[in-house]
């Protein structure tokens, strides 16, 4: 069993003037490795609380940068994941050196920037390389606020990928997985507010959250919620292998699809609204999504269908299931934030 954490309780003490001081505890001054007239950030928290940081935890005004060096026979995929690692850690500017390397790296770099991530300028361009300058983005696209609007995409893409199977639209499913890379922006955009945020606590209210808990918690919601645009994607795909099914078999699949849209949509706004009630619901549909799945599945699935067909049609309904599961998550993860903190207890 777990000690009781010490309760250290000090005096508030009225020094010259209206300025009142409270000691701080030896300890904690020498596990941070800190001295007489080190400078701290005292910051006020939403309960009233104060939390106090050692300067060098904050963010200064000093810009990080970063450079990635090229050679000759580079593969271009290393050089934009490693770009894009650098962004996620939350450096401020990231130069990448082409040098004698093949010159259309540039383009593939322009190109994946604009693809995949959100905030992020080229403020220099040449034969030598790109310099970009990476956008903080805290105040006009707040945390709550862009993911959001990442999970109305991701649920329009369901919408729209079951959609396939009714016909009538050529070239929906290219534009389904064409939105992939939209939800990846904020995915990207999201985990380097996150990754910020861990680092540097006085960043943790300016993106809309109240703890490194929180960061926590979001960390995983963002990546369910990109899974759920992956399924979506893979859902467009399998439709369009099976354009001859039946009406009823559409109208069935229609429906379990729009049941775990349901569960998706309700998870999310169970977490922004830190609605316990309203995550309980979307859990508990998410198990008449699984009992769907097992009824759909053997109502569609027909002798005449070719090997292919079945292979499709049975990854469509698990894309399909996994879109409630991950619901779910989201919903349980949402329980979980609306539990008061035992440390503010």
């Amino acid at each position: 069993m777990a000690e009781p954490r010490r309760q250290d309780f000090r005096r508030v003490q009225k020094t010259g003037g209206d300025s009142f001081v409270v000691s701080l505890p030896k300890s904690w001054v020498t596990d941070l490795g800190l001295r007489a007239k080190d400078p701290v950030a005292v910051l006020v928290q939403p309960d009233s609380s104060l939390l106090i940081v050692p300067r060098r935890d904050i963010r200064t005004g000093v810009k990080s940068e970063a450079t990635l060096e090229t050679s000759p026979g580079l593969d271009k995929d290393f050089l934009l994941r490693h770009f894009i690692s650098y962004y996620l850690a939350g450096y401020d500017t990231i130069r990448v050196a082409i040098g004698r390397s093949d010159p259309r790296l540039r383009g593939f770099i322009r190109e994946g920037i604009r693809r995949k991530l959100i905030g992020v300028e080229i403020i220099e361009e040449s034969s030598g390389g790109i310099l970009t300058q990476c956008l903080s983005g805290y105040v006009d696209l707040p945390l709550k606020k862009a993911l959001e609007r990442m999970a109305i995409i991701a649920g329009g893409m369901l919408t729209d990928a079951v959609g396939v199977l009714q016909g009538g639209n050529e070239g929906m499913s290219g534009e389904v997985v064409e939105r992939d890379d939209e939800v990846d922006r904020f995915y990207h955009f999201l985990l380097r507010q996150l990754n910020i945020a861990v680092r540097d606590r006085s960043v943790i209210q300016e993106i809309g959250l109240k703890s490194t808990r929180d960061c926590l918690g979001y960390r995983l919601v963002v990546k369910n919620v990109e899974r759920v645009a992956d399924h979506a994607a893979s859902i467009a795909a399998d439709a369009e292998n099976l354009g001859n099914l039946s009406e009823q078999s559409v109208k069935k699949v229609t429906e379990m699809t729009a049941l775990s849209k349901k569960v998706f949509d309700s998870s999310i706004a169970s977490l922004l609204r830190l609605d316990g009630k309203m995550a309980e619901e979307a859990i508990a549909k998410s198990k008449d999504a699984l009992l769907m799945e097992e009824r759909v599945s053997g109502e569609v699935l027909a002798p005449r269908m070719s090997g292919a067909q079945v292979a499709s049609a049975k990854l469509m309904f698990e894309s399909i299931r996994r879109v409630a599961e991950y619901g779910s998550d989201i919903a349980e993860i949402a329980i979980d934030l609306t539990v008061t903190d035992p440390q503010a207890v």
